[in-house]
């Protein structure tokens, strides 16, 4: 019969007072050693204990005062226990805080004041939180070893033997410590044979970063197995606590609490926490479940489920997310409950019904992947909708549905893939509906593209499809690129210095644009762009905004490209010089509609009618467009060392000349598949190209003169940087967008550019200032400008201001209502036409954000957007945060601007909209309400991203 050794090391230094122990008087108030003995395991599985070698007289060791091992029968202690000590204040009493009884500091829970903490904890520690729990450095605490395989180690003040029953009875500071686990009380009796200890009196056991504190306790000594009466728990990375009426701790460290709580607040707080008949705690998956449960607020219920699954850290566990409620117009209270699944460590996905009152059930879902090369997701939502707000509306269908894919990954290291790809039933579908996926936003085009890389050494190739969904009725429908091919590199030999670099491109250019009547949200005719008549004259309905599209705009194509450069880079410490030669050919195949080919024999004649040139291009299947491009950059690098307001300081000083020369060619018989023309800056100054895209090389015979100054300090940080520049102009700039007549275009035809500034000012590394200024010297006015300021402190980024102003007067639009290009700010429709808004695209704008600690825990949110050139304000928000160690609140008004079809005019469809918002956070459970108090504070606020990361 195999022998079962206990579960006490074989060795262990547990010291035996033998029968002078016990026949001590009881006015002694120390206990002296007169024998002492070592205690191993014998070969029938008990105990064998023989004196130790005799020893010099010890020192007295006193009595724990509690303990009555020195005199007296057990039943005169037991009953003179019971008249002197109080009876104990149950956990249950206590409304959620931790019990003061125990310790008036919380101590007994490992609780240390913020003014104790080290620098080290303090960073870890929210800046709200009044303290930590520490976990004090032990012997053990990072044993791996397992329990059955661990000795047990034994101290105590006062201890007694009996050796027939195999009982060790100790007193007095008790500790005993097994692998990583560690038993703490004022008494403890030890039954061997049963491998079982009982633990009585300040009873602490802790264990890998959890804390159980109790009254008493029964211990399994060789599994750790241990059951805890009246107690109190902590998990001290996770800023836990709790208490029950009793906790299991099982042999796996699985906590188990009858009648217990969870919460994340100090302890004593009970702002919030819950409270359910069973709850159970995995620090091994670190997450929680508890049923029949209720959701306490200052110990008032105001939440109850049947069963909850929690984190108690950061890992990732299948079960039910924090749920989130809301109500808006379109959708009415809407209720979310995601549900998490953790499928494997490299994918898992997320279940997102979504009930609103007004439109039913929507179900959502994405799943999510990682490989070692690739990462991605997939998405999909579906909702038969109740609400028939759009039934009369056209395009508008009442099941709703959406698929997303997100993809990039590489097959080998030189190939590389990328899919971004969604589809949605209707393009009402994002302004009625909201959306949960990651990387799922609103917008007037959503994206169907795949692509496919190859990186070679000094080339690489891209294969590229690209459509586009419409998710707007306000705009005309884009160009798809099916498919697009870019080939770029360059060659791998430099004779004399020289470099040699190429660009190719084949794209085909496809769009199908719509016909048909429209009908607004009412069922009304739409009369955006007029109305369609039968024979009779009865208006039958509104016609497409795609039927503003005319003449050579409606053309299809494929276009190839293919621009050779040589380039000779002469670098040095002082200065560079770059002279340049590109030489672009390109070839278009085109295909034009009936439609467009009679707006151009029908414009045409009206122009000529008007003595008028026809500046929309005339059609011909095939074009083909070659233009050289030359020049020569060059700058130079001036620096000293100088000091302002008594500090050291690099000042440079870099001149900087461009030449630019590109000979004029007609281009207006080319359709803009992709192409439009950039705004001036000082950046455009050192361009070789006014507009960005394939489908128009500006003219140009200009010299650019640019100046940088840059103040750096010592370490490296640039306090301030200067850029002024202006260019002069050789020769008129010919080439226009469609419908640009560069003849009365005044800065096509002036002899200097604006003058270009910008200016950036770091007062510190908390402090910046960004601005950018465009004066035109002809007209004697701003062209564009904009200033910035923020400031967000390092050590304390809890404190943001923003304060910006922008303005731009030389937007060159497209206006969707005409079909046609306006330069200069631009009206919004024909003068004298319905709907007509003058300088609709001007922008005069400033913007205003702050969020500001008033005092501790209390926060200020505002912010201010308005557009001067409308007289009307775009977003205005104000409110307050209220921030504590465990929960977070934020109530704020908000008017903003909002964008819904009601119909194809874009200004009827800005409506100002105004909401109050209020966002909880239960910090360990998560979001309650108002989540979408993230999105529009994100978005709006500069500088809170930062802050909410760095958050406790």
């Amino acid at each position: 019969m195999a022998l079962k050794s206990p579960a006490f090391r074989r060795k262990f230094p547990l010291l035996v007072t033998g029968g002078l122990l016990a026949l001590q008087p009881l006015a002694t108030s120390y206990v002296v050693a007169a024998e002492q003995f070592d205690c191993q395991v014998s070969a029938a599985g008990g105990w064998d204990c023989k004196p130790k070698t005799a020893a010099s007289t010890l020192p007295p060791r006193p009595v724990h005062d509690g303990a009555a091992l020195s005199g007296g029968t057990e039943a005169q202690t037991a009953e003179a226990a019971g008249s002197a000590e109080p009876k104990p204040v149950l956990v249950t009493e206590s409304k959620g805080r931790a019990l003061k009884s125990r310790s008036e500091d919380y101590s007994h829970l490992d609780w240390v004041p913020r003014e104790k903490l080290t620098a080290a904890q303090l960073a870890e520690t929210g800046p709200y939180c009044g303290g930590a729990y520490i976990e004090p450095i032990r012997p053990g605490m990072n044993d791996s070893t397992p329990k059955d395989e661990s000795p047990t180690y034994l101290n105590a003040k006062v201890s007694k033997y009996q050796q027939e029953q195999q009982i060790a009875t100790l007193a007095g500071d008790v500790v005993m410590r097994q692998g990583s686990m560690q038993a703490e009380a004022d008494e403890a009796n030890l039954y061997q044979t049963e491998n079982r200890g009982e633990l009585k009196g300040n009873v602490k056991i802790r264990d890998n970063g959890t804390l159980v504190v109790g009254d008493q306790a029964e211990v399994q000594l060789d599994t750790g197995e241990a059951k805890v009466d009246n107690a109190e728990y902590v998990m001290h990375k996770s800023h836990i606590r709790g208490s029950a009426l009793y906790a299991k701790r099982a042999e796996n460290a699985i906590i188990r609490l009858k009648d217990g709580t969870y919460t994340t607040c100090e302890p004593g707080s009970n702002a919030w926490q819950l409270k359910g008949n069973n709850i159970t705690l995995n620090p091994a998956t670190g997450f929680g479940t508890g049923t029949n449960v209720t959701l306490r607020v200052k110990d008032i219920p105001v939440f109850y489920t049947p069963y909850i699954y929690f984190p108690i850290d950061d890992r990732r566990q299948s079960g039910f997310l924090p749920p989130s409620f809301s109500t808006s117009s379109d959708t009415g209270f809407m209720l979310v409950t995601p549900y998490y699944f953790n499928l494997a460590p490299n994918y898992d996905a997320t279940l997102y019904p979504r009930y609103m009152a007004k439109r039913g059930l929507l179900m959502e879902g994405e799943f999510r992947y990682l490989t070692k090369s690739s990462e991605g997701q997939f998405g999909g939502a579906y909702l038969n909708d109740e609400d028939d707000d759009r039934k009369l509306q056209t395009d508008y269908k009442k099941e709703r549905w959406m698929v997303n894919w997100q993809h990039k990954g590489g097959l080998d290291e030189r190939l590389m893939t990328e899919v971004d790809y969604t589809d949605i039933s209707d393009p009402f579908y994002f302004q009625d509906l909201e959306s949960d996926q990651i990387g799922v936003e609103k917008r007037d085009y959503v994206n169907q593209q795949g692509a496919l890389t190859y990186r070679g050494d000094t080339y690489t190739a891209r294969l590229n499809v690209h459509a586009y969904e419409m998710a707007t009725i306000s705009q005309i429908t884009p160009y798809d690129r099916l498919p697009q091919v870019t080939f770029l590199g360059t060659l791998p030999y430099h004779p004399a210095g020289l470099d040699f670099s190429y660009e190719t491109e084949a794209t085909r250019f496809e769009r199908d644009l719509k016909n048909g009547l429209v009908f607004d949200k009412e069922g009304n005719p739409d009369g955006s762009l007029g109305y369609v008549f039968d024979p009779a004259g009865n208006i039958i309905g509104g016609r497409r905004l795609d039927d503003a599209v005319f003449g050579l705009a409606r053309a299809n194509g494929t276009r190839l490209n293919a621009t050779p450069a040589i380039t000779l880079p002469m670098e040095a410490s002082y200065g560079f010089l770059t002279p340049k030669l590109k030489y672009s050919y390109t070839h278009y195949d085109l295909d034009l509609d009936s439609k467009g080919k009679q707006d151009i024999i029908d414009y045409t004649a009206q122009a000529q009618s008007k003595g008028e040139d026809f500046l929309y291009g005339n059609y011909s299947g095939t074009q083909n467009r070659s233009v050289p491009i030359f020049s020569v950059d060059s700058g130079l690098y001036f620096d000293r060392n100088t000091q302002w307001f008594g500090k050291n300081y690099l000042q440079t000083l870099e001149p900087r000349l461009f030449y630019l020369y590109v000979p004029y060619k007609d281009q207006k018989d080319i359709p803009l598949f992709d192409t439009g023309e950039m705004p001036f800056s000082y950046s455009s100054l050192f361009r070789d190209n006014r507009f960005a895209g394939g489908d128009r090389i500006g003219d140009e015979n200009k010299l650019s003169l640019g100046v940088t100054s840059r103040w750096i300090e010592e370490n490296g940080f640039e306090r301030q940087r200067f850029n002024i520049g202006q260019a002069y102009y050789f020769k008129d700039r010919k080439v226009q967008l469609p419908g640009i007549d560069y003849r009365t275009r005044k800065d096509s035809l002036s002899d200097v550019s604006p003058y270009a500034l910008e200016y950036q000012y770091r007062f510190n590394r908390d402090w910046r200032f960004n601005s950018d200024f465009n004066w035109d010297p002809d007209s004697r006015s701003t062209r564009s400008g904009s200033a910035m300021f923020h400031y967000q402190p390092e050590d304390n980024p809890n404190k943001v201001i923003n304060a910006g102003y922008r303005y731009r007067n030389d937007m060159i639009t497209y206006d969707s209502l005409t079909g046609t290009w306006k330069v200069g700010g631009g009206d919004y429709g024909v003068p004298g036409a319905p709907g007509y808004i003058k300088d609709y695209y001007k922008i005069q704008q400033h913007d205003f954000s702050i969020i500001w600690p008033v005092v501790p825990q209390w926060s200020v949110i505002a912010r201010w957007q308005h557009d001067y050139n409308r007289n009307r304000t775009l977003e205005a928000l104000g409110g307050f945060e209220y921030d504590s160690c465990c929960w977070k609140l934020r109530l704020i008004s908000r008017y903003w601007m909002d964008n819904e079809d009601y119909s194809q005019a874009l200004p009827q469809n800005e409506k100002g909209d105004h909401g109050v918002f209020l966002q909880i956070v239960l910090k360990g459970l998560g979001g309650v309400v108002g989540n979408k108090v993230e999105s529009f504070l994100d978005q709006g606020i500069q500088g809170y991203r930062t802050r909410e990361e760095q958050a406790y």
